[in-house]
Formats: C-alpha cells, sequence, structure tokens
C-alpha cells in the first residue's frame, strides 16, 4: 500500500481491483461539488471525493445517531443528525440515476480497512439467533446470519494505507478510524454550480439560460428529482459542466442525500423547489409535462421493476460489516443492526409506492413548471 491510499476491490477475496487512488494534497471547499471533501486522484489521473461522516455512531448510549424524521426541521437541522441516511440515499441515488442514464455522479461506500477486513460468517456474528426485522403482520423476521449474509448486496472489499486511516480518525471524536463511514464520489471536471456559471455569464444572462436550456440533460433529470422527493432541491445542487471550447455541455445533478423523508408529504405540499432551484428558474421558459425529454425519465423509471429497486436499496456489504464490527466491540447494541434494515426497508417502500405514475407526476411538475403559455387545452 506504500504507492496507493485506497484501493478498491470488486470481490471480497481481492483479487480484482476496482481502482487505485491517492491521497493529494487539495480539499474541496464548501462551495464545491458535494460539499467540504479531501481528494483523491487513481491511477488514470481521475479526481475524485471523499466525503467524511462523522456522527453514525452515539458512543454514549451504544445506538445509531438519531434517525427520527421530523418534517418540521429545517434540511439543515435534519442533515446536522441523519448521517446513515445521508450516505445511504447518496449510494442509492447514484445507482438509481446511473440505471436511468442520467448524470448522476459514480459513488462507493468507504469505511475503516481494519472493517473492511471482518468477514460476515456465523462466528463473527455476535448472536444468530437474533432476529434483526420482524414483520409484525406475518410475525417473521431474519437472523442476524440471513441479514448480513443472504441478502443481495454490492459484495467488494477495500484495502487503506496508514494515512488514509489517519484522515479517517481525525474526523471521529475519539480519533478511530472505525468510528465513520465515507463516501467516494467521482469528481466532475471542468464545472461549476449552476450560481456560479450564471454569475460568470452574467454580461449575457439571457444566452446562458438559452445555452443551459438547449441541453437535454436538465429536462431528464426532472422527473428523477421530483421522484426522489429531496425538499432540498436548489440551484447548487446541479453541476454546468463545460467543454474543452469552454460551452456549457452538461448538466449534473449531485448531492442527493436527504431524499424521501420517510414519506411522500414533500410532493404533496408541493414544496420541492419552493423557486428556488433550475426547475422553475431554467426549465420553466422551455419546457412542458408533455416534453418527449421529459417522458423518455417517465418511461425508464415505470420499466423499472420492484424487485431491481429493492436490490438498489440495499446497503452495501461494507455497511454490515461496519455494524458488525461495532456489535462486536460493543461500541453498538445487538439490536441496533435493525436501523439499518430500518433505512432500507423505508427507501424499498418509498420509492415502490411513490414510483410515478406518469398522470401524478406530469401534475406535480405542471405544478412546478407551469404550462407553456401557447398550450391549448
Amino acid at each position: 500500500m506504500s504507492e496507493w491510499d485506497l484501493i478498491l476491490y470488486t470481490d471480497d477475496k481481492q483479487k480484482n481491483v476496482k481502482n487505485k487512488l491517492k491521497l493529494s494534497d487539495k480539499t474541496l471547499s464548501a462551495a464545491g461539488q458535494h460539499g467540504k471533501a479531501t481528494i483523491l486522484i487513481d491511477n488514470k489521473g481521475k479526481e475524485w471525493l471523499l466525503k467524511v461522516f462523522s456522527k453514525i455512531l452515539d458512543l454514549d448510549v451504544k445506538k445509531v445517531s438519531d434517525l427520527d424524521i421530523d418534517i418540521k426541521d429545517t434540511p439543515e437541522r435534519s442533515r446536522d443528525r441523519l448521517h446513515l441516511w445521508r450516505v445511504l440515499n447518496e449510494i442509492t441515488a447514484s445507482r438509481l440515476g446511473r440505471r436511468l442514464y442520467l448524470n448522476v455522479p459514480e459513488t462507493h461506500l468507504i469505511c475503516s480497512g481494519k472493517i473492511a477486513k471482518l468477514a460476515l460468517t456465523p462466528s463473527t456474528i455476535l448472536k444468530e439467533e437474533d432476529v434483526v426485522v420482524l414483520d409484525e403482520e406475518e410475525e417473521e423476521g431474519e437472523t442476524a446470519e440471513e441479514f448480513y449474509l443472504y441478502s443481495e448486496r454490492e459484495v467488494g472489499s477495500l484495502k487503506t494505507s496508514t494515512r488514509f486511516e489517519n484522515l479517517l480518525a481525525k474526523k471521529s471524536s475519539r480519533e478511530d478510524s472505525t468510528d465513520v463511514l465515507a463516501l467516494l464520489q467521482e469528481k466532475i471536471p471542468n464545472s461549476q454550480n449552476i450560481d456560479e456559471y450564471l454569475e460568470t455569464q452574467k454580461a449575457d444572462l439571457d444566452g446562458a439560460f438559452a445555452t443551459i436550456q438547449s441541453i437535454d440533460d436538465a429536462f431528464l433529470l426532472l422527473p428523477f428529482d421530483i421522484w426522489l422527493n429531496d425538499p432540498d432541491r436548489n440551484a447548487g445542487n446541479y453541476l454546468i459542466q463545460l467543454n474543452q471550447k469552454n460551452v456549457a455541455s452538461k448538466i449534473w445533478g449531485i448531492d442527493y442525500e436527504m431524499w424521501s423523508f420517510g414519506s411522500d408529504i414533500w410532493m404533496e405540499e408541493d414544496n420541492i423547489t419552493q423557486g428556488r432551484s433550475y426547475l422553475t428558474a431554467i426549465i420553466h421558459p422551455k419546457s412542458h409535462i408533455f416534453d418527449s425529454r421529459v417522458n423518455q425519465t417517465f418511461y425508464r423509471i415505470r420499466m423499472l421493476s420492484d424487485e431491481e429497486v429493492i436490490k438498489m436499496t440495499k446497503a452495501p456489504q461494507l455497511a454490515c460489516k461496519f455494524f458488525e464490527y461495532h456489535v462486536n466491540k460493543e461500541n453498538l447494541s445487538s439490536d441496533e443492526r435493525e436501523k439499518l434494515k430500518q433505512v432500507e426497508v423505508n427507501l424499498e417502500d418509498f420509492l415502490i409506492e411513490s414510483r410515478p405514475r406518469s398522470d401524478k407526476l406530469s401534475e406535480i411538475i405542471a405544478r412546478q413548471i407551469g404550462l407553456p403559455k401557447d398550450f391549448k387545452t
């Protein structure tokens, strides 16, 4: 590991390398893509962002940090405590977005190499007989062994350098690298948030808006963002990528940490954008509910089977190792395993139950972007 700080593998036996990355001396400010992050560079020269979540564990009470959702909370207040939600939301959104051929950055779950080495076998699971999830109606559940070993989860492993472990440890209140989870996300090169881009083009704002409106990406992302039901979709959640001629050529959706909130109340309250995002600021003048690009994403979402959606909401196996590691170390109570499944089930239920029927989602989009002035009923 002397040459690389992080090596990702596509299998648990560490035979097939997916990526090799080295820590750089660069960081990303809060104003950049995805908030504050450390920049890593892979063996092909591509930059990646590492964002560390330090509030997964509440060591004082041996529990996972608060998962209760209060929809009256501001996104900022919720964001500060719902770290497990945020990690799994971002992973799931990346899987879904890329499956739907949308510009959503590739994202991986990262943990300490000490946790990655844990083998999930009956001998490592503290209590095999523990029922992790109990269906109150069916009176059935899964044992810890079944939950960890037999769910269809993304397998993989990683190796870390001492320098990388030290970086994770700095984010822990007790300077222990095993306390945190992190997201590794591809950095979109030569890009700016929409607000930043418009600021650089303020000499010709009409031309800048016209350029953005000529790119299909925003129209394709629109139904996806409304489906995920994020109350905090603002202009900072989108990147304008410039081509070699410094012309806007792509639009990326980023920062999908806060979607769902356990129900579709945000959709029902029509509180998605409140005029703050590009849904009204950019798309409105050039779109309507029958736009072929919008309906293309409708169609792709409708074609996802329940089984495929459920598989994409499963936390990576590294998350299971994270929980079991801390149960074995007595940092967590054994019943805290349920918290991981609690988030997964919520994501499954929300995505399947709110998977857009074209009539409902069209109505929501119409409320957000309006109908074109020349549209005749």
